[in-house]
């Protein structure tokens, strides 16, 4: 197991820098990816952050998982390609574990050859009685009305608000929200929440559409969201929004809350010494931690991208809800993976933590279609019975 370690007996205590603890749990990933990383208390017995919980991840096992899925998948569906998981806790209790999914997926008309390469035209739900074993049938709970949606509905962000869920997600034309008492019937508001910066509003966003929510409601009752915004080539940063009701929406920052981090010098090879988020940071989804006296963190899980096109998931974190991110500088999920690993989805349950992610369904041919599959933290986590 790594760890850091602690301060020899009768030297001065010094907490911790965030930086310097992200650093610490991508040393453990690098190191033993499939081991839960633990860190040791700071002064005052404070959790470090992030702690284990945080990552790295290993892929669930065969034994952890039901419904008829094939580990890691806990979403594979070649007709519909779900894909992209939100997933909410169904009662708002972390102690027990029934969830409700939320993932884009492509309907097709009957008599038509499904495409993997179209794009989300629906948002499904699948419940799961043990947090990651969904059930094959879904209901479709938003699909595209509106002209400004473009006839598309993506990358669902679900969380619940005062007894409803609020399920934010993405279209042509910008992020959209819909709200629901019962899970199933959604009134979606009748214009984006967070659309393009006007021709005439300054931003270092302008001209960009933003797109892939994560939200978070922050202990004051106010909302945090996070959102991909794409630039020149396969380039792309995370910026950040804040709102007092979840429908007025601030941009926070003259710059992205998250940008891809520096490259090597001239004259290397693509992908050679240089950090696995390099070209794009994408598919932000923020979490709400405390540490163990109380003290509040926001960590940012995203999709990240290199010169040389690899995929891995990194996370981002900060002390509080404001002030700037300080990322791992090794993935938490998929950094030797050919699958192409993106749009994390993390949930935090008393002694472990489920990570969601898309990837392509295998490395055979036809196997390249989207599928949800999912990782445990700490590594020798045992998660609660399945359902069969």
């Amino acid at each position: 197991m790594c760890r850091i370690t602690p301060h020899p007996p009768g030297l001065a205590l010094r907490r911790p820098s965030l930086r310097s603890l992200l650093g610490a749990l991508a040393a453990c990933a690098a190191s033993l990816s499939l081991v839960a990383c633990a860190t040791l208390p700071s002064e005052g017995g404070e959790g470090s952050v992030p702690n284990a919980h945080a990552g790295p991840f290993r892929e669930i096992d065969q034994e952890e998982l039901g419904s008829s899925r094939v580990a890691p998948h806990v979403m594979e569906d070649d007709d519909r390609f779900a894909r992209d998981a939100s997933v909410i806790d169904l009662d708002g209790d972390p102690s027990t574990l029934a969830v409700a999914g939320f993932f884009a997926a492509t309907l097709h008309a009957e008599g038509a050859a499904p495409d993997p390469l179209a794009p989300p035209n629906a948002i499904v739900r699948h419940d799961a009685a043990d947090g990651r074993s969904f059930a094959r049938s879904s209901v479709t709970v938003l699909a595209p009305e509106l002209p400004w949606e473009g006839g598309v509905v993506a990358a669902p962000s679900a969380l619940l608000v005062r007894g409803e869920i609020w399920l934010y997600y993405a279209a042509e034309g910008g992020i959209g929200l819909a709200r629901s008492a019962d899970g199933a019937a959604f009134e979606r508001e009748p214009a984006p929440v967070l659309a393009p910066l006007a021709s005439d509003e300054e931003g270092w966003e302008r001209g960009a559409i933003p797109g892939s929510p994560g939200v978070v409601r922050l202990p004051d009752g106010s909302f945090r969201m996070f959102y991909a915004v794409a630039s020149d080539g396969d380039a792309s940063s995370v910026g950040e929004a804040r709102s007092d009701d979840g429908l007025v929406w601030e941009r926070v920052g003259g710059g992205p809350a998250l940008a891809p981090a520096s490259r090597p010098g001239a004259g290397a090879l693509a992908g050679e010494g240089e950090p696995f988020d390099s070209v794009a940071v994408l598919d932000p989804a923020p979490v709400l931690a405390v540490s163990t006296t109380g003290r509040a963190s926001l960590r940012v899980y995203y999709a990240a991208r290199d010169s040389a096109g690899r995929s891995a998931i990194g996370l981002a974190a900060r002390w509080g809800h404001d002030g700037p991110l300080q990322r791992a500088v090794a993935p938490v999920f998929g950094a030797s993976s050919a699958l192409a690993p993106r749009a994390p989805w993390v949930a935090v349950y008393p002694g472990f933590s489920l990570l969601f992610v898309t990837q392509a369904a295998g490395t055979r041919e036809g196997q390249g279609y989207p599928a949800v599959a999912a990782g445990v933290a700490p590594a020798d986590a045992a998660l609660p019975p399945r359902t069969p």
